[in-house]
């Protein structure tokens, strides 16, 4: 099944309804329009010499152009390879370099683009985009979308992960093909009458491997936001009576935050998070003042996106994020420090093995064997499954605090600093010491018109938590650092 399969199967006689919208601009287009400008960005790849397998990089904020250039690269059977829009030109040299990208369409203009760039690879401008819809006409491609093979590399995603350099994580057919089946079973408030809001970048996979082709398989709309801002998301639940939304968990704390937005989220059907743990307080106050389920799933883009969701069904405390899927479709085991597999109830590292796994990482032998360890991938992250087949993730191993050899994680700290009243939001990280190696410092944002002093947070700390765990020092921010998911950047907060 091609990513352009559900497009091109659209029933004629709702070709005429609209399929996404830009909420910056209020532009729409409907599935016949947008069907048309897929193939004549095909027939126009075709003619500047792209062809199936070739890797065309995308540089492009969130929009329906975005959407198409995707749609035509993997048209023809090339593979797309999306770079964070928020990456400086600079920076998109390591990108062109390590993937010999034939192609870069960007909404940088060429002459801000470094030489290293534009004198090996060609460049496009997303502002030629609808000369290119106007001049050139359906022809040269195939009347139906390219016949893809399971194990060919279609699209590539970049991650930071645990190195200095960003990884190119390498999707195949089937491990799309895979995801699209775990979101059909286990994926179902859907249907042609939704409205669902994506802020989420769709360089990351949360909007383009899940949100456009879920709102095109099941004939809903899409609204798609630049990027997240609190207010324009609000107005954007207003104008168009948005149903659905997404995010992380960090877009909830901003959007509960104010009363005013509070009326505005009563409307909503449906909340889903990822990305990142939620905290059950959060839940709980989402809950509270929207009358609806925070719901939560959990996946990497090494796997395709989601593997497991808990929707519609009460959290059994943080992390809980809903039961193991049909363990033909993806496997979730647990292993210790020395990759045997664990029981169920015991704490170690997630692994994953199935169809939904990444080819691996492009040119990153090393670390791919390190990460693949007898068919079973390394997440990184902590957790495990009860012996009700539910997953509980506890945390990032990288994230663990190491006092004295006695590890802490950040995330059981900020669960209690965050039930302080006068506290909107906590991060917790290790800072360095000379005596312990690591100790424990928290960044807390206030609640609007609160005050709490440092002094008086680090006693409440120590009422819950014992001695070790209570930060030695706490510093009050306005805001946290994001990254381009929206999700809050600890390594960043780690170089203040």
């Amino acid at each position: 099944m091609n990513y352009c399969d559900s497009l091109f199967s659209v029933n004629t006689d709702i070709g005429d309804k609209v399929a996404f919208v830009e909420v910056d601009s209020d532009v729409a287009v409907t599935y016949n329009a947008l069907r048309a400008r897929v193939k004549t960005f095909a027939s126009y790849l075709l003619s500047v010499g792209i062809k199936a397998g070739d890797i065309v990089a995308l540089h492009l904020y969130n929009g329906i152009d975005a959407i198409v250039v995707h749609s035509g690269v993997q048209y023809i059977g090339a593979v797309s390879c999306w770079i964070d829009p928020l990456i400086q030109p600079k920076g998109v040299v390591y990108h062109i370099n390590e993937t010999r990208a034939k192609l870069l369409i960007t909404h940088c203009s060429k002459e801000n683009l470094p030489s290293a760039i534009v004198d090996t690879t060609s460049v496009l401008h997303d502002l030629q985009l609808n000369d290119i819809y106007k001049k050139y006409t359906f022809a040269g491609a195939n009347d139906s979308p390219f016949p893809w093979k399971m194990d060919d590399v279609c699209y590539i995603y970049y991650t930071s992960g645990t190195t200095s350099e960003p990884k190119g994580v390498m999707l195949t057919q089937k491990s799309h093909q895979n995801f699209t089946t775990i979101t059909d079973r286990y994926w179902q408030p859907v249907d042609e009458a939704s409205r669902h809001l994506c802020y989420v970048p769709f360089s990351h996979g949360f909007g383009s491997i899940f949100l456009i082709p879920l709102a095109i398989r099941y004939r809903a709309q899409l609204y798609i936001l630049r990027s997240f801002h609190p207010g324009k998301a609000i107005d954007a639940i207003d104008k168009y009576a948005i149903t659905h939304i997404y995010g992380v968990p960090s877009h909830y704390h901003q959007l509960l935050r104010f009363e005013g937005y509070h009326a505005s989220l009563k409307k909503l059907k449906l909340a889903f998070c990822a990305a990142s743990k939620l905290e059950i307080e959060l839940m709980e106050k989402w809950e509270a003042v929207t009358g609806i389920s925070l719901n939560e799933g959990y996946g990497l883009i090494e796997t395709d996106c989601g593997i497991t969701w808990r929707v519609g069904a009460k959290p059994l405390g943080t992390g809980h994020m809903g039961e193991c899927p049909d363990p033909s479709l993806i496997e979730i085991g647990i292993f210790d420090n020395d990759n045997n597999l664990l029981s169920r109830g015991l704490v170690g590292e997630i692994v994953v093995k199935g169809a939904s796994l990444m080819k691996g990482y492009l040119n990153k032998p090393e670390e791919n064997e390190r990460v693949f360890v007898n068919g079973w991938f390394k997440t990184g992250d902590k957790g495990y499954v009860s012996n009700e087949n539910q997953l509980f993730l506890t945390g990032r191993i990288k994230d663990i605090i190491n006092i004295a050899g006695i590890k802490v994680s950040p995330f059981e700290v900020e669960a209690v600093l965050n039930k302080h009243g006068a506290v909107a939001q906590s991060v917790v990280i290790a800072v360095e010491d000379a005596l312990y190696g690591e100790v424990v410092k928290a960044y807390v944002q206030k609640q609007p018109s609160r005050t709490v002093t440092e002094r008086e947070l680090i006693k409440y700390v120590a009422q819950h938590l014992m001695n070790f765990q209570v930060p030695k020092t706490i510093e009050f921010v306005e805001s946290f650092p994001l990254n381009a998911m929206g999700k809050i950047d600890r390594n960043k907060l780690r170089t203040i």
